[in-house]
């Protein structure tokens, strides 16, 4: 199967999109797909230009290729390129994220997911970005969900001797729990919440690393300041590979304390995997996409979002014994690599694309063929 995949995001540029298609771009390959790709590897405002070179790039390819599907990696992608795709008359689908759906601007949502609901097929990245397709009038036998996955680093160094590196950069005794967030620093994170509400009641003492720029930071900077926590919280910016997978591999554990904000959500939280994978153990809130990342109780702990009192009791309940809580991120982590494996996301988004370029095979078909 030849399968043309289009995306706007793609490394080096680094976020949870530019993540997703890379990890698209190789079950493709893993699948056994020839695959031509255009991709994006500036920065979004590169797109203004990016988006129509491509629409001749893609035009190009399906006359002299002719692929067998055309695969879409977002909803901007799909408003764009749709016209041409109907002209041609070639078979594709089209991945969304929860932003796709929910980003608060009129005129995004009249040209964009207006588009969404033609799409032959739409595939959603959680539950709760299907829902909110469904909510933009998206038909049910139109769309599906596909759960994503992490490829664990094969040479991941030992978790003592990350954990231990990382407290002799830090300046802290083995005593001091250790926790970490990666991400875009926006509000929907609530890592400001997190410090202002939890934070300041640990039982412990505890460093809370957080890794990533954005709009927020200035805000948790104030914060921490506000709550006496500047030497305990520690905004790290954006971090090389190499640090971002000490973290992971040297931290005691994983905070992803999302909060509801109007028109920006969490479609997945991919970070939450990459965590897991790593055998450290994820708490995280329980809202929107997460609960799609976190299975709860079996690759790490769901809180309420904005419950002050239960993410206190559960934070020191997870932080009481750290060589306990070691244990318990490598059962995470075993559950996590079989639920979120490359071979199953591969096989599953093979068998979604075959389908497609075989009879515009219906979301509902998909469904029912996947559970035979």
């Amino acid at each position: 199967m030849h399968v043309l995949f289009v995306t706007r995001k793609f490394p080096p540029q680094t976020g949870g999109m530019e993540t997703l298609a890379k990890d698209t771009y190789d079950a493709l390959l893993a699948g056994g797909s020839r695959v031509t790709l255009l991709r994006n590897v500036r920065s979004d405002w590169a797109s203004w230009w990016w988006l129509p070179l491509t629409l001749w790039r893609m035009a190009r390819v399906i006359r002299t290729d002719r692929p067998d599907v055309v695969l879409l990696g977002d909803a901007l992608m799909n408003a764009v390129a749709t016209k041409l795709l109907r002209v041609f008359h070639v078979p594709h689908a089209t991945m969304v994220m929860g932003l796709d759906v929910t980003f608060d601007s009129s005129v995004y949502r009249k040209i964009v997911v207006r588009h969404l609901r033609a799409a032959p097929l739409i595939i959603a990245i959680s539950n709760a970005t299907a829902t909110a397709v469904r909510a933009a009038g998206v038909e049910e036998d139109h769309l599906t969900v596909l759960r994503l996955s992490v490829e664990p680093p094969p040479d991941m160094a030992p978790r003592e001797q990350a954990r231990a590196e990382l407290r002799e950069r830090l300046g802290v005794g083995p005593g001091t729990a250790v926790l970490v967030t990666l991400g875009r620093l926006v509000r929907r994170k609530g890592v400001a919440w997190f410090v202002a509400q939890v934070l300041p009641h640990a039982r412990r003492d505890v460093v809370h690393l957080v890794a990533g720029a954005g709009p927020a930071e200035d805000r948790i900077r104030r914060v921490a300041r506000s709550k006496g926590l500047q030497d305990s919280v520690r905004l790290l910016g954006r971090v090389s590979s190499a640090d971002r997978e000490l973290l992971l591999r040297g931290a005691d554990l994983f905070v992803q304390p999302n909060i509801h904000v109007y028109g920006d959500m969490e479609g997945f939280g991919l970070v939450n995997v990459e965590a897991a994978v790593r055998d450290l153990p994820v708490l995280a809130a329980d809202i929107e996409g997460i609960p799609d990342a976190v299975v709860d109780g079996e690759t790490g702990w769901l809180v309420t979002s904005q419950d002050a009192p239960r993410w206190r009791a559960r934070l020191d309940e997870v932080l009481a014994d750290l060589d306990a809580l070691q244990a318990t991120g490598k059962t995470f982590g075993d559950t996590a690599r079989e639920l979120y494996s490359p071979q199953r996301f591969a096989r599953t988004l093979h068998d979604m694309l075959q389908q497609v370029a075989t009879g515009g095979t219906t979301a509902v078909e998909l469904h029912a063929a996947r559970n035979k």
